[in-house]
Protein backbone atom coordinates (compact mmCIF):
# COMPACT_ATOMS: atom_id res chain seq x y z
CA UNK A 1 0.00 0.00 0.00
CA UNK A 2 1.38 3.43 -0.94
CA UNK A 3 0.03 6.56 0.69
CA UNK A 4 1.16 10.18 0.55
CA UNK A 5 1.84 11.88 3.86
CA UNK A 6 2.82 15.33 5.02
CA UNK A 7 5.61 15.70 7.58
CA UNK A 8 4.44 17.62 10.66
CA UNK A 9 6.08 18.20 14.06
CA UNK A 10 3.80 15.42 15.36
CA UNK A 11 4.65 12.84 12.71
CA UNK A 12 3.42 11.84 9.26
CA UNK A 13 -0.17 12.80 8.44
CA UNK A 14 -2.02 11.31 5.43
CA UNK A 15 -2.45 13.88 2.65
CA UNK A 16 -5.70 12.84 0.98
CA UNK A 17 -8.93 11.16 1.98
CA UNK A 18 -7.92 7.94 0.25
CA UNK A 19 -4.58 7.97 2.08
CA UNK A 20 -6.37 8.52 5.39
CA UNK A 21 -8.69 5.58 4.68
CA UNK A 22 -5.76 3.33 3.80
CA UNK A 23 -3.97 4.29 7.02
CA UNK A 24 -7.14 3.70 9.05
CA UNK A 25 -7.15 0.06 7.92
CA UNK A 26 -3.84 -0.46 9.78
CA UNK A 27 -4.31 -1.79 13.31
CA UNK A 28 -2.90 0.27 16.16
CA UNK A 29 0.22 -1.45 17.49
CA UNK A 30 0.81 -3.44 14.31
CA UNK A 31 4.25 -3.40 12.74
CA UNK A 32 4.43 -2.15 9.16
CA UNK A 33 7.30 -1.67 6.75
CA UNK A 34 7.58 1.84 5.34
CA UNK A 35 9.51 3.17 2.39
CA UNK A 36 9.92 6.91 2.60
CA UNK A 37 10.61 8.78 -0.62
CA UNK A 38 10.53 12.39 -1.67
CA UNK A 39 8.42 12.43 -4.85
CA UNK A 40 9.41 14.70 -7.68
CA UNK A 41 7.93 18.15 -8.06
CA UNK A 42 6.37 18.51 -11.51
CA UNK A 43 6.92 22.29 -11.57
CA UNK A 44 10.63 21.73 -10.92
CA UNK A 45 10.64 19.14 -13.71
CA UNK A 46 9.22 21.78 -16.08
CA UNK A 47 11.94 24.23 -14.99
CA UNK A 48 14.58 21.68 -15.94
CA UNK A 49 13.17 21.22 -19.42
CA UNK A 50 12.98 25.01 -19.78
CA UNK A 51 16.74 25.00 -19.07
CA UNK A 52 17.27 22.36 -21.77
CA UNK A 53 15.22 24.36 -24.32
CA UNK A 54 16.86 27.69 -23.47
CA UNK A 55 20.32 26.15 -23.72
CA UNK A 56 19.55 24.56 -27.07
CA UNK A 57 17.96 27.75 -28.41
CA UNK A 58 20.98 29.84 -27.36
CA UNK A 59 23.78 27.38 -28.03
CA UNK A 60 26.36 28.89 -30.41
CA UNK A 61 25.95 27.18 -33.76
CA UNK A 62 29.62 26.20 -33.93
CA UNK A 63 29.24 24.24 -30.67
CA UNK A 64 25.97 22.63 -31.78
CA UNK A 65 27.64 21.52 -35.00
CA UNK A 66 30.82 20.32 -33.28
CA UNK A 67 28.93 18.21 -30.72
CA UNK A 68 26.15 17.11 -33.11
CA UNK A 69 23.37 18.78 -31.12
CA UNK A 70 20.39 19.06 -33.45
CA UNK A 71 17.48 19.16 -31.01
CA UNK A 72 16.54 19.28 -27.34
CA UNK A 73 16.95 15.52 -26.91
CA UNK A 74 20.55 15.79 -28.13
CA UNK A 75 21.06 18.65 -25.68
CA UNK A 76 19.77 16.52 -22.79
CA UNK A 77 22.03 13.62 -23.81
CA UNK A 78 24.98 16.03 -23.91
CA UNK A 79 24.18 17.22 -20.37
CA UNK A 80 24.10 13.61 -19.19
CA UNK A 81 27.33 12.78 -21.00
CA UNK A 82 29.20 15.79 -19.65
CA UNK A 83 28.00 15.09 -16.10
CA UNK A 84 28.75 11.36 -16.24
CA UNK A 85 25.12 10.17 -16.12
CA UNK A 86 25.81 7.17 -18.35
CA UNK A 87 27.38 3.75 -18.45
CA UNK A 88 29.70 2.64 -21.17
CA UNK A 89 30.19 -0.93 -22.30
CA UNK A 90 31.87 -2.70 -25.18
CA UNK A 91 29.66 -5.05 -27.16
CA UNK A 92 30.65 -8.39 -28.69
CA UNK A 93 31.89 -6.62 -31.85
CA UNK A 94 34.22 -4.42 -29.83
CA UNK A 95 32.06 -1.32 -30.30
CA UNK A 96 31.56 1.13 -27.45
CA UNK A 97 27.93 1.52 -26.40
CA UNK A 98 26.64 4.26 -24.13
CA UNK A 99 23.47 3.95 -22.06
CA UNK A 100 22.36 7.25 -20.58
CA UNK A 101 20.91 7.35 -17.06
CA UNK A 102 17.24 8.00 -16.63
CA UNK A 103 15.97 11.19 -15.02
CA UNK A 104 12.39 9.94 -14.95
CA UNK A 105 10.15 10.49 -11.94
CA UNK A 106 10.61 6.81 -11.01
CA UNK A 107 14.39 6.90 -11.38
CA UNK A 108 15.18 10.04 -9.35
CA UNK A 109 13.69 11.45 -6.21
CA UNK A 110 13.41 15.21 -5.81
CA UNK A 111 16.72 15.75 -4.01
CA UNK A 112 18.63 13.77 -6.67
CA UNK A 113 16.89 15.68 -9.45
CA UNK A 114 17.66 19.03 -7.79
CA UNK A 115 21.33 18.06 -7.61
CA UNK A 116 21.29 17.09 -11.31
CA UNK A 117 19.48 20.35 -12.19
CA UNK A 118 22.05 22.46 -10.32
CA UNK A 119 24.90 20.58 -11.97
CA UNK A 120 23.29 21.33 -15.35
CA UNK A 121 23.02 25.05 -14.47
CA UNK A 122 26.75 25.08 -13.64
CA UNK A 123 27.52 23.19 -16.84
CA UNK A 124 25.52 25.60 -19.00
CA UNK A 125 27.27 28.61 -17.47
CA UNK A 126 30.76 27.12 -17.74
CA UNK A 127 30.58 25.31 -21.08
CA UNK A 128 27.59 26.19 -23.24
CA UNK A 129 26.61 29.82 -22.70
CA UNK A 130 29.61 31.53 -21.17
CA UNK A 131 29.40 35.05 -19.81
CA UNK A 132 25.87 34.69 -18.52
CA UNK A 133 25.27 35.34 -14.83
CA UNK A 134 23.68 32.52 -12.82
CA UNK A 135 20.80 34.68 -11.59
CA UNK A 136 20.07 35.90 -15.14
CA UNK A 137 19.82 32.29 -16.34
CA UNK A 138 17.56 31.34 -13.42
CA UNK A 139 15.34 34.35 -14.14
CA UNK A 140 15.08 33.31 -17.81
CA UNK A 141 14.13 29.77 -16.76
CA UNK A 142 11.46 31.09 -14.38
CA UNK A 143 10.01 33.34 -17.11
CA UNK A 144 10.18 30.74 -19.89
CA UNK A 145 6.76 29.83 -21.29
Amino acid sequence: MDIFCKVTPYGLVPMYGSDHEAKRRLRTGSVVKCKVSNPRNYEFHKKFFALVRLTFDNLPSRLAEYWGINNEEDMLRRFKRDLGYFTSTVNERGEREIEYGSISFAAMEQYEFERFYNQCIDLVLSKYIRGLERQDLITEIENFK
